[in-house]
């Protein structure tokens, strides 16, 4: 197919001088980027504007100062004393010892004086304990154990040894004492209720012959600070991206300009001739890739100069934004508003490649930082894919969610795999979040903008010319029912055909509704608008037929350029017939010919004038048109006999050579048939007989 010379794409003159002004504004813009802030400040000075972090730093000042805290605030290390525990277990057993002797004082006294109290006792053994053990004992506390039978005594005693011992395993501080002690004795109570008015005297007892079994480690505590303070260093404070060092107005203190200096923005603020070489040499190796790749892609892709245009315009503004945005985040990257725009209008692979370039021209800007690379490079292919084959409404949704998952996800398993810290975690999911709606919910907003300027055919586009109410539909309805009729049959066709193979199937689709619109011109000479017999073509020479049914490409072509159609519309309407020819008339002039006895006429006079299919999508409505026709014309009633007459067809197209430019493979077209045959299967499918 001839290209017109405005769709050339980028050769002419023009397109040259706009993509040179464009390298120039990328240049600019990329160098000032890049250049390094830099301040004249010192200790005591005065900031004249806020400064902010260019990048991702530690801030060794308030770590260093944090780990210094951290030493000095180290909880001191007390461990447990085996010397300390044994200490209790005995005074715990000479207690008792006591309580005993003098338990056998009283008892030989009262056989010579049976009127020594017990509580005379109990003091007695108040006395022995203060002295012998240095704990002092209420007597009323000890009185239980002067009184207490000689069975029961040695039963407390051992329950009281076992108390201890049992609370020597454990470390045991000042503070938990009192509630251990408390433990055993209702434990006590529990399992010897029978002994439970012994309890209260059982817990005095412990309570002032135990005491705490941990003590102060000198060592250990000392390791302890230290270890606190690698911790802290070992973690040491991270100033994100964007974060704000200083406000205006105030003074640059030692911690600010530590920061500063960390950050190398304390120096000369000139014209850096290196900066702008190296910037220069950085996007002439990315200009020489990017010509190279759209040197190729001229022969294959057209576009119309509007769209042209908009896509530089587009693709500029990613990277005028980068120069503020990546002073917030390295994340906040606008590059899928490009994506989106750009898939949209050229397919996904031209998306994703050239979306590779407008990011890669960005990365100085943001320091090449690997993970505002490795995220971007993630949304950029989810991002063409879903703009890229759009075919259903609900796309704008799938556009936005899937390629804002797929950020936010990358964004983390970045940060998980190089340990990134909790703010950092939270600030990466935030910003990806942000970007890339923010990004594609302009690309998306901005859409019908994008379709007045450019008239080229985006699923909004598709979408809206689908609806029955459009102008050249209600035509087809109202004037070529017939027409109207087949070419939903074929729109139907094409769009199982389309999806079989991966084709563009909203495009199919809808460029099949207005593939014969040319009809309207003439409707009544084509069989399928013909009523009660009466067919115009009777009153008509051969070639005065020929040329009323093979115009109908040619008249379909001017309506749908008058009605503004898009371009992929119009080239289907112009090769859904490609070069063949209208084989019932040239029989029939053959037969003409024949009875007069003359030669068979030409076969190139009785071809149609537009052009073989250049696209998957031409190609799967050439092949809907011919079957649909076809079948309709032969009353074929199976799927079987369908597929017999399909394959038919295809063959003779592609005896005709009419599928060489398309790039259809055989598989594809293998693929294309069954589909087709599935479809008539549903269209053919038996039904009950209902009673007369």
């Amino acid at each position: 197919m001839k290209t017109d010379k405005k769709r050339s794409g980028i050769p002419e003159f023009h397109h040259i001088i706009s993509l040179a002004l464009a390298a120039l504004t990328v240049v600019a813009i990329v160098y000032y980027g890049s250049l390094p802030v830099s301040y004249d400040y010192k200790i005591g000075s005065i900031a004249v504007s806020d400064i902010y972090a260019p990048r991702t730093f530690t801030d060794t000042y308030e770590t260093e100062r944090r780990a210094v805290i951290a030493r000095e605030t180290a909880e001191d290390i007390f461990v447990k004393s085996a010397a300390v525990s044994e200490e209790n277990i005995n005074r715990t057993k000479q207690f008792f010892d006591l309580a005993e002797q003098v338990r056998t004082d009283l008892m030989k006294e009262r056989a010579v004086n049976s009127q020594i109290s017990s509580m005379e006792g109990a003091n007695r053994l108040a006395k022995l304990v203060s002295q012998n053990l240095k704990k002092d004992i209420s007597a009323s506390k000890l009185l239980s154990f002067i009184d207490m039978s000689a069975t029961a005594f040695p039963f407390i005693r051992d329950k009281s040894v076992a108390m201890a011992e049992l609370l020597m395993t454990e470390e045991v501080g000042l503070a938990d004492l009192p509630s251990k002690i408390q433990i055993q004795i209702s434990n006590f109570k529990t399992a010897s209720p029978s002994y439970s008015s012994y309890a209260d005297s059982m817990a005095a007892v412990l309570d002032a012959v135990i005491e705490p079994n941990i003590i102060y480690d000198e060592t250990a505590s000392a390791d302890a600070a230290q270890n606190a303070y690698n911790a802290v260093m070992n973690d040491p404070v991270i100033i994100d991206k964007g974060a704000r060092l200083v406000e205006t107005g105030k003074k640059i203190d030692d911690h600010v300009y530590s920061n500063l200096l960390d950050l190398e923005l304390i120096r000369d603020n000139k014209f850096d001739l290196v900066i702008l070489l190296r910037v220069l040499l950085y996007i002439a190796v990315i200009a020489i890739c990017g010509f190279f790749y759209l040197n190729s892609e001229v022969k294959r892709t057209t576009i119309d100069n509007p769209v042209f245009y908009m896509l530089i315009v587009t693709f500029l503004v990613p990277i005028a934004a980068s120069i503020y945005l990546s002073k917030l985040s390295s994340i906040f990257c606008i590059v899928v508003f490009f994506t989106a725009v750009c898939s949209t209008y050229m397919g996904t692979h031209n998306g994703i490649i050239l979306s590779l370039f407008n990011f890669m021209l960005i990365w100085p800007v943001y320091n090449f930082d690997t993970q505002a690379l490795f995220v971007n490079v993630i949304v950029i292919v989810f991002c063409a894919v879903f703009a890229g084959k759009s075919t259903k409404i609900s796309t704008n949704a799938s556009l936005i969610l899937y390629p804002t998952l797929a950020a936010i996800t990358s964004s983390l398993c970045y940060g998980f795999l190089n340990g990134a810290t909790r703010d950092e975690f939270i600030n990466a999911g935030v910003f990806a979040l942000i970007s890339c709606i923010a990004s594609l919910v302009a690309a998306v907003g901005l859409s019908p903008i994008y379709e007045l300027l450019s008239n080229a055919a985006s699923p909004v586009k598709l979408i809206a010319l689908s609806q029955p109410g459009q102008h050249l539909l209600k035509r087809l309805f109202m004037e070529a029912s017939g027409t109207y009729s087949h070419s939903m049959m074929v729109a139907n066709l094409a769009d199982s055909g389309a999806e079989a193979i991966g084709a563009d199937a909203l495009l199919c689709k809808v460029a099949s509704y207005y593939h014969d619109i040319g009809k309207l011109e003439a409707p009544l000479f084509f069989t399928e608008n013909q009523a009660d017999g009466i067919n115009p073509h009777d009153n008509l020479t051969v070639m005065e037929s020929v040329g009323i049914i093979t115009s109908h490409t040619e008249n379909g072509v001017k309506m749908a350029k008058k009605e503004r159609l898009p371009y992929a519309i119009i080239k289907i309407i112009d090769e859904h017939h490609g070069t063949t020819c209208p084989g019932y008339f040239y029989h029939k002039a053959c037969e003409e010919a024949k009875s007069m006895g003359l030669q068979a006429p030409d076969i190139e006079n009785f071809r149609y004038h537009g052009h073989i299919p250049s696209s998957k999508e031409s190609a799967v409505v050439m092949i809907a048109d011919t079957t649909e026709a076809a079948v309709r014309s032969k009353k074929i009633t199976n799927a079987d006999d369908a597929e017999v007459l399909i394959r038919a067809l295809v063959r003779d197209k592609i005896d005709q050579d009419q599928f060489k430019n398309s790039g259809l493979s055989f598989d594809e077209i293998e693929k294309i048939i069954l589909a087709f045959r599935q479809f008539y299967e549903g269209v053919f499918h038996e039904r009950i007989k209902y009673p007369s």
